[in-house]
């Protein structure tokens, strides 16, 4: 993960980006979002760091780590920094 400061935040990603998940409520698997346009696709992956409970929304496609897939309305570009899909703040 990019340093936080780095970060798009998560409120951030559904405001301004338009994020959205399937209509069931899921993550979308790669069988739906394969054929969508690929900067307006955004993987969800965990940290891999066990302390780290925090989900990020990686602009593309990857593959270390997936949960699933997120849209957005607003297409992203190789300047857009990975966001915080979920902050694992239960303990505060």
């Amino acid at each position: 993960m990019p340093p936080e400061q780095q970060l798009i935040p998560e409120h951030e990603l559904d405001a301004s980006w338009g994020a959205y998940v399937s209509p069931s409520g899921n993550l979308f698997t790669f069988e739906e979002v394969r054929d969508q346009p690929h900067n307006h696709v955004w993987t969800v992956v965990e940290s891999g760091n066990d302390s780290d409970g925090n989900w990020y929304a990686q602009p593309g496609f990857h593959v270390v780590n997936k949960l699933g897939y997120v849209m957005t309305r607003k297409p992203w570009t190789d300047a857009t920094p990975d966001a915080v899909y979920f902050l694992d703040d239960l303990e505060d």
